[in-house]
């Protein structure tokens, strides 16, 4: 998942590589020995993921519902990344909002918030708006929780 907009150009800037060197390999494909048309084919998957992540950023810079859909909880970290993006932030501006240093908020983002403290996430979370509402039934109990 892209990340920020350093994240987004280096990624435009690798598809752009990844095309090349596939149009380089494509003129001589059925003369390529089999290793070759192995790489051909493992670019050509990298290609598709790559222009998957940048139309997945795009689009959530401009689709502003997308991010309010019932999730997983382990989807929360994205949730925290598209919520960013799609509040068209920086992430000095975000850390800012959330009364964070910057450094700490790129540790956080560079590990998928894997070793944020529920306080601080609890933090982010109210600093910016967001609900988490838990659904579900609670073991040995028919109720849902609340």
């Amino acid at each position: 998942m892209i990340k920020n907009e350093k994240q987004y150009k280096i990624t435009n800037k690798k598809l752009q590589e990844v095309k090349d060197a596939i149009l380089k390999k494509r003129g001589n494909e059925d003369k390529l020995p089999a290793k070759e048309r192995l790489l051909l084919t493992s670019m050509q998957i990298l290609q598709a993921q790559l222009q998957h992540e940048i139309e997945e950023y795009n689009r959530l810079k401009i689709d502003l519902q997308s991010i309010h859909i019932e999730r997983s909880i382990d989807e929360l970290p994205n949730l925290l990344i598209q919520f960013k993006i799609q509040s068209g932030m920086t992430q000095k501006e975000f850390s800012q909002k959330i009364g964070m240093k910057e450094q700490q908020l790129q540790r956080y983002e560079a590990e998928n918030f894997n070793s944020i403290s529920f306080k601080n996430l609890l933090r982010i979370l109210h600093a910016v708006g967001l609900q988490v509402t838990v659904k579900g039934n609670i073991p040995g109990n028919n109720q849902p929780a609340v």
